[in-house]
């Protein structure tokens, strides 16, 4: 009996090392939100994959994922807790059959404007005996990007609604005796339509008519960010680049709305963008809109160039109808403008200057 004993304890003791060294092997974990882009306030799914790939059972597990502060989960179950560094922690406990998966969903929203990271998580499972845990750190990658909300106000309405209208006139009285300016590279927003197969063969790669912006309603949409503090400080610049998002919002929804085309510059910064932001190419459409909500979302309150720079950027691919949404006064960038720039453009401003 004594030996038989003696071989339990030695098989327990060995089982309960090798458990303790590989209580999380084969086991990952993978969470973030449902969707890369949304409103403020706008409630999303927040998913936890919990995988085990190994051919264990593992009889406990705890996950800890950590949030972005501003985020706010709906459930009244779910634990919240602080870290020592400050971190926003979700938690949770369960078990894993072998080779099984366990998803989460909770419902989420962030009121905040901005670029908001799902990239630490703490695993811990326990031993056989259950008498210790082994800890492991994952680093899962997910993101989601809460665009600008619109600028609660009808003015910017009405007096785009004249703005336009000036633009349909002006497209009547210049004359535009051929409708096909040039060609240009394919962007993925043109309709098919546009495509000039005879020009996408000599060329190499995909390219589309280019056309006269007299032939249909178009304008240029320029959001500037440059804006020095003054006498208010850092907030009130912070606060007025933030309306000049919310501004830019809304003008956009107006053309998509009226159906109007509009390219679009900028000279904000943009984190994590995986292509150039300060230009997007001409273009109608959902995919076009959310384009630079994204970018806006992401935006900081960073110029990447004085707005002289932008608006000659503007200016050098020939003159459009402007529509200039900036956090200064008039009387600030119209020095910038050229005569011509002037006569086709509308100004809006967040405030004075700041």
């Amino acid at each position: 009996m004594i030996v038989v004993l003696i071989v339990l304890a030695v098989v327990a003791f060995i089982v309960e090392r090798w458990s303790i060294v590989n209580a999380l092997n084969g086991v990952g974990i993978d969470y973030g939100s449902s969707v890369p882009l949304a409103a403020p306030d706008e409630v999303f799914d927040m998913v936890s994959n919990l995988t085990n790939k190994s051919r264990r059972f593992v009889p406990f597990i705890k996950a800890s994922e950590t949030l972005p502060a501003q985020i706010k989960l709906h459930s009244p179950d779910a634990k919240i807790s602080v870290d020592f560094k400050g971190d926003m922690r979700h938690s949770y406990t369960t078990y894993l059959m072998p080779r099984s998966a366990l998803r989460r969903v909770e419902k989420a929203s962030i009121s905040q404007r901005g670029r908001y990271m799902f990239n630490s998580a703490m695993l811990s499972g326990g031993d056989f005996l259950g008498l210790n845990e082994n800890v492991k750190r994952v680093s899962p990658y997910s993101e989601i990007v809460i665009y600008p909300k619109e600028y609660d106000s009808g003015k910017i309405g009405d007096v785009l609604g004249g703005f336009l209208g000036d633009v349909s006139v002006r497209r009547f009285i210049m004359e535009d005796p051929v409708l096909t300016a040039g060609f240009r590279e394919y962007t993925g927003r043109e309709p098919m339509k546009a495509i000039s197969w005879s020009q996408s063969a000599r060329a190499g790669k995909m390219m589309v008519r280019s056309f006269d912006y007299t032939t249909e309603p178009s304008v240029t949409v320029l959001l500037n960010v440059e804006c020095s503090c003054g006498e208010d400080g850092e907030r009130a610049r912070e606060a007025l680049i933030e309306t000049s998002y919310s501004m830019t919002h809304t003008v956009c929804k107006i053309l998509e709305e009226r159906r109007v085309k509009y390219d679009f510059y900028t000279n904000a910064t943009s984190s994590g963008a995986f292509s150039d932001w300060s230009y997007i190419s001409e273009g109608l459409g959902k995919q076009h809109f959310y384009t630079i909500l994204e970018g806006m979302g992401r935006a900081s309150y960073r110029a990447t160039e004085p707005f002289a720079s932008a608006i000659k950027r503007v200016e050098t691919r020939g003159i459009n109808s402007i529509i200039i949404i900036t956090p200064t006064d008039e009387q600030t960038i119209l020095p910038c403008l050229s005569r011509e720039s002037i006569f086709n453009a509308l100004i809006l401003s967040a405030g004075g200057a700041c």
